[in-house]
Parts: structure tokens; sequence; C-alpha cells
């Protein structure tokens, strides 16, 4: 029988509160390391040390009940206002997400436009997850904001409430530095899942994007391709234009079956090839076939957040007639090239050198004549 919800190839695209901002920031005194240091210490102590699927006791909270205590959080920091008003990018899946955030971001980032960029895990240091620009933030940036989330959610939360989990806080974390910076576009990565994410507070982000779906944390999100990918849509929402990647079959339909009782509509990014146009084929700075599947997403989710964006995009109207025809902008080809991620077909260069001696007076550096 036919999917409740048409798909179609596209070849061309488809149709809060005061806040601190940056500048204040900068005027601040840099914390020293040992406050760095200090905050750091203080959010492993989020860290329950307990397996996500592990059975719940009789006390505990489902993560249904869990999700929602995520908005009550937002009100006491006076986030919701602000975190809602951020023109968001929401990206879910079980493999390429990251890289397609990253490709989006970086194609924004080459066409001027302001960018905040939300992901998980961090490879190196924790402020990986939270990048303006391209960059993590500061260690002053994300002490300064910790402290003030931290101290007030003790002041508030803990005697009703208890203190947000590791990943939930962070993401409120990231919700408040994107809003002090005055991001214009905000690319979120799901965490987990997507219907009880914590990033799935967002009331309405201007587009969504499913990555490639597999089995993955079957324990917590189902133990079918099906169940997978229902959950993954849990961050449909209505009115709201989704893109996807190919899909196995039943993860197709369970994604159009979310889509319709939402009344999300939902499209398949045509292949990343379809956009070469006269300009030959499209260079990706990330390697691997299973890149351009990301980029044909990314370049979907770039093309619908232009059409709501909250200052007209600089790519201007040249651009726009390029993508009409099908074409890739040469900005846009330029931040694709361009992308670069952490731990992701990285080519790492180790230039150690190794000696053996074991005196200084050795040849070559010290050591013996063995």
């Amino acid at each position: 029988s036919p999917l409740p919800l048409p798909l179609r190839a596209l070849s061309c695209g488809g149709s809060g509160g005061t806040v601190t901002g940056a500048a204040d920031m900068a005027a601040e005194e840099e914390v020293t390391e040992d406050e760095y240091q200090a905050a750091l210490t203080a959010c492993q102590t989020m860290i329950s040390g307990r397996a996500r699927s592990a059975p719940k006791g009789p006390t505990e909270l489902t993560w249904e009940q869990q999700f929602e205590r995520i908005n009550v959080y937002m009100d006491r920091l006076d986030l919701t206002e602000p975190a809602n008003a951020l023109s968001v990018i929401h990206v879910a899946g079980t493999k390429g997400k990251g890289s397609t955030c990253a490709f989006v971001e970086h194609v924004l980032r080459e066409n001027g436009t302001r960018t905040g960029l939300y992901s998980s895990p961090h490879l190196v240091d924790i402020r990986e997850r939270f990048r303006i620009d391209g960059v993590p933030v500061s260690k002053t940036v994300f002490t300064r904001n910790f402290w003030w989330m931290f101290n007030r959610l003790k002041e508030t939360c803990e005697e009703d409430l208890g203190m947000p989990a590791y990943f939930r806080f962070l993401t409120l974390l990231g919700f408040r530095i994107f809003s002090q910076e005055r991001v214009e576009c905000a690319v979120l990565e799901v965490g987990l899942g997507g219907r009880l994410d914590a990033t799935n507070v967002i009331r309405k982000p201007v587009v969504c994007g499913i990555t490639s779906l597999g089995m993955d944390h079957v324990e917590i999100l189902g133990d079918t391709i099906a169940k997978i990918a229902r959950e993954k849509a849990g961050i449909f929402k209505p009115g709201v234009p989704a893109f996807t990647s190919p899909q196995p079959a039943d993860a197709m339909e369970a994604l159009c079956l979310r889509a319709a009782e939402v009344g999300a509509p939902l499209l398949q990014a045509a292949p990343i090839a379809s956009w070469e146009g006269n300009g030959g084929a499209v260079a990706l700075g990330l390697a691997g076939a299973h890149q351009e599947l990301n980029a044909a997403v990314a370049v979907q989710l770039l093309r619908e957040w232009a059409k709501s964006a909250p200052t007209p995009p600089v790519w201007g109207a040249a651009a726009e007639e390029e993508l009409a025809l099908g074409r890739l902008p040469a900005t846009w080809r330029a931040g694709l090239a361009k992308t670069e991620w952490w731990g992701r077909a990285q080519i790492v260069v180790d230039e150690t050198a190794v000696d053996g001696a074991d005196t200084a007076a050795a040849p070559g550096g010290g050591g013996s004549n063995s």
C-alpha cells in the first residue's frame, strides 16, 4: 500500500527575555584555570554513573517525566523565551547527524551567518559542544554561564526537582550561550533518539533533518528499525518542513506515518550529485561515500532555513537563482569543501621523535652508545 505521505526526490530544493550579549561577557575579567577546572568538577557531579538502560526503580522518573522537567528548568532559568526565539535547524539520526550539522554550519559561516553549533559528545574538550562561528567557546564564556546556571538551579530546583542530568544541563547551557551570543542560526544535533531528547524542547525549529537510520540504543529506542525511526521522527513539528536521507523501507514508512500525524511536510533529499550543474563534482571536506548522503540533507536544510532566516541570507539573489536551477553557488561549494569535523575520517600527523638514550651526554641527545 502507498505510504501515507508520498515522498518525492528533490533536484533543486523544496518549497526572549533580555540576555547578556557577547560584548558584555568579553568585558568581564577572564576566569582563572582553577575557576574553569572547578566548573568542570561540578559538571561531573551531574553524571549519574548509572547505565541509561538499567531498569528504573519504583520511585524513579520515566524518560517522559524527565523530559517534561526540562521545561520547568527552562522556566526557572528564564530560558523559555530566549531559547524558543532561536532560529533552529534540528538534526536527528543514527549515523551522520554530526557531520550533517558540520556541513550546514560551515556553509552558513562561509556565507557570513553568525552560527551556533551544539553537538555531542565532545572528543577532547567539553567546550567543543558549544561552537560560535565554528570555534569552541572560551573558558570564560563556559565558566561564567555554567556557574550562573548551576547556582540558580541549586537555589530553585534542588529541593523539589533536583539538578538536571549531565546532558540535559549542557543542552540548557547551549541555549543560554547561543542566546547571549545572538547567533543568527543555531544548529542542534540530537543527543539520543529525538522524541525525548533534551534538544526537542524547542517548540518550532525552522527545519528538521533525519540522517541515516539503523539499529542503535535498542534498549531505549526500540528493538526494530521502525520503532527507532519513530523515536527519531519525534522531532517533527506541525508545519515544520523535514528532510531525510534514503532509509530502509520500514524506517521510511515510520517516518512518513509520524510526519502525517503531526502535519510536517517530509521530503527525501536528492543525491548531492544532482547539484553538480556546470560546476562539476561537488567536493566535500569529509571523506567517504556516506558523506554524500549527509551533504545532500545539509543542502536541503540550508535552502529551507534561508526562506525564513531572521535576516536575509547574504548569498543574495544571484545565488538563489543558481539554486533554483539546481546548481550550488560557489560559496556553498566552498563551505562543503572546507568542512572539518574532528574524529571523522580525520588524518592526524604525528611527528613524535623517539630516542632510546639513557644519559644526557649520549650522541643525539643523551644516552648509551648501544
